[in-house]
């Protein structure tokens, strides 16, 4: 699914901003997950209020997506030049050599042949 380098980009650099977004401003980000998850589900979660624990796992849990994000992000871009580079590159191939090598291969393997005998006299 995510195969492609530019995918790959986008949606680590989506992580990346979510978890920006959970290091600054935590209780923000807990109180918009709510209103998007429990909100269909549950009545009044605008009068919850998350536990300090909770939003200091959130700030945390935010930092690790920054970091994940990112990295993601790294390994997408080079994944991406690789693959450039695969595409503009010409390869070069010496046919004579390549036919040389099988020659030599072919005279390595000696040719034995045997001779069997199927007369039942």
């Amino acid at each position: 699914m995510l195969g492609s380098p530019k995918i790959r980009k986008a949606v680590s650099a989506a992580t990346a901003a979510y978890g920006l977004l959970s290091l600054i401003a935590p209780r923000k980000t807990v109180k918009i997950a709510q209103r998007v998850v429990l909100s269909p589900t549950f009545e009044n979660t605008g009068e919850l209020e998350p536990r300090d624990w909770y939003v200091e796992s959130a700030r945390a849990s935010g930092l690790g997506m920054l970091v994940g994000g990112l990295f993601g992000y790294i390994l997408a871009d080079r994944a991406g030049d690789k693959a450039e580079a695969a595409k503009t590159e010409p390869v070069e191939l010496d046919v004579d050599e390549a036919a040389e090598d099988e020659a030599a291969d072919a005279d390595e393997v000696e040719d034995e042949s045997e001779t069997i005998d199927i007369d039942d006299d």
